[in-house]
């Protein structure tokens, strides 16, 4: 039994780490979801549960009065599951965030609950079969842990002023000034040689993409672009169809597995623009209105 329980705090706790390290990567993100509940002031929340997270799975890892942290991590999973059954219900909301940067590690709604039922079960078995034993960390364990914290702490304090919708405009990136079928993103689409694009790639469930679509509906209008080609994660059809009873997209969207959109790109929302068949701009964050991005690429030509 203990074997076994060690075995389970070690899987539990591995879990609760690259949880937290994800989230502490994109702080702003997590934020954002827990806005989404309805209550703003939620978001002031995020560091403060991405620290108790990684700290709970580094007690669980090193095993640190097993019985009563796996009770505490309990709780906490108990609390977030039941937070996202709320949100789920009443917020419409399906992405859980659960693991922020390493977004391609989320899962649907119902495999989600699976997954933090199965680690109430493991934790509950941690708590059932350890005994009140006080075990006394060794100086090198506290070390690790107290660098682990104050580095997450970093992390999460620098992406948190890190604002990712604000919009960077990338010129020098690894498909700038290439033909596009020399790059990737000539396996999502076809291009003409005498026209010009807007590519979105974008989710479903991301906030700074709500924030986008609207310029971005502008973009064919106004004539900035012969045509838009939107690329997102397939996602569920009720999601789908929410997303296109809201905005009612005027553009084509195409939808493809995570593994393969992750080849393109791991930042959302991102758009390129293409003209003349090659790629001339990379724009991360809510995208511009079509003015805006029509006066930079002037200001690009002209430094040329």
């Amino acid at each position: 039994m203990k074997k076994t329980s060690k075995l389970l705090s070690f899987i539990v706790a591995a879990v609760f780490l690259v949880s937290g390290i994800g989230k502490s990567l994109a702080v702003n993100d997590f934020s954002q979801i827990l806005a989404l509940y309805g209550f703003g002031g939620l978001r002031f929340f995020a560091s403060f549960i991405i620290i108790i997270e990684v700290a709970l799975g580094l007690l669980l890892f090193f095993g640190f009065r097993l019985k009563q942290t796996a009770l505490v991590a309990l709780c906490f999973v108990a609390a977030l599951s039941a937070a996202y059954l709320y949100g789920y219900l009443f917020a419409n909301l399906t992405d859980c965030g659960c693991f922020g940067y390493f977004s391609f590690l989320n899962l649907p709604p119902v495999f989600t609950f699976i997954r933090n039922l199965i680690l109430i079960c493991a934790l509950l078995y941690v708590f059932l079969n350890s005994n009140n034993s006080y075990k006394a960390m060794e100086r090198k364990e506290i070390a690790v842990i107290l660098c682990i914290l104050c580095a997450v702490s970093f992390v999460a304090g620098y992406t948190c002023t890190e604002h990712s919708d604000a919009t960077q405009y990338i010129a020098n990136g690894q498909y700038a000034n290439k033909d596009v079928e020399n790059t990737i993103l000539g396996e999502f689409s076809t291009f003409s040689q005498d026209s010009a694009y807007l590519v979105f790639v974008f989710s479903y469930s991301c906030p700074h993409c709500y924030n986008s679509v609207e310029n971005l509906k502008e973009y064919e209008q106004s004539g900035m672009v012969d045509r838009i080609v939107g690329l997102s994660f397939t996602a569920d059809t009720a999601v789908m169809n929410k997303f296109n009873d809201i905005f009612k997209p005027n553009f084509q969207i195409k939808n493809y597995h995570h593994s393969q959109l992750f080849q393109l790109t791991n930042n959302f929302p991102v758009s390129y623009y293409i003209s003349n068949n090659r790629v001339k701009l990379e724009i991360r964050g809510i995208l511009p209105c079509w003015y805006v991005l029509l006066q930079k690429l002037q200001k690009m030509e002209k430094r040329n």
